[in-house]
């Protein structure tokens, strides 16, 4: 089984790293951004799927690799084209539908600017 963890800032903890890259993408030409969020993304390949094993996965996740006062964490779990997304936010589990965002738009868009600006 893959897992995946997402670690996030909570809405109510200021994020220093986030306004800075915010404020960079403003000069480089986006005035559109409002906010930015930064986090950790892991992927953890494990042997097994049972349910003692998500609760151990919840409990690594909660203890070892988010800080509950001030992150929040969603774990996906599944194999490849069968995937269970599950978000946790303060010890309760809400399922997420599944989101998957393609940077290739997004690069292409910081490569047309960049080569404005060279000109």
């Amino acid at each position: 089984m893959k897992a995946k963890v997402i670690v996030m800032p909570k809405a109510a903890v200021l994020d220093p790293q986030g306004n800075a890259v915010r404020d960079a993408m403003r000069h480089l030409g986006m005035p559109e951004v409002r906010s930015v969020r930064i986090g950790k993304y892991m992927e953890i390949d494990v042997e097994g799927q049972d349910g003692e094993l998500e609760s151990r996965l919840h409990r690594l996740c909660r203890d070892l690799l988010s800080n509950p006062v001030i992150e929040d964490y969603e774990l996906q779990k599944g194999e490849s084209g069968n995937q269970e997304e599950r978000k946790v936010e303060n010890g309760s589990h809400k399922k997420t539908p599944n989101a998957q965002h393609s940077t290739s738009n997004i690069q292409q868009q910081k490569t047309k600017r960049k080569r404005k600006s060279l000109r």
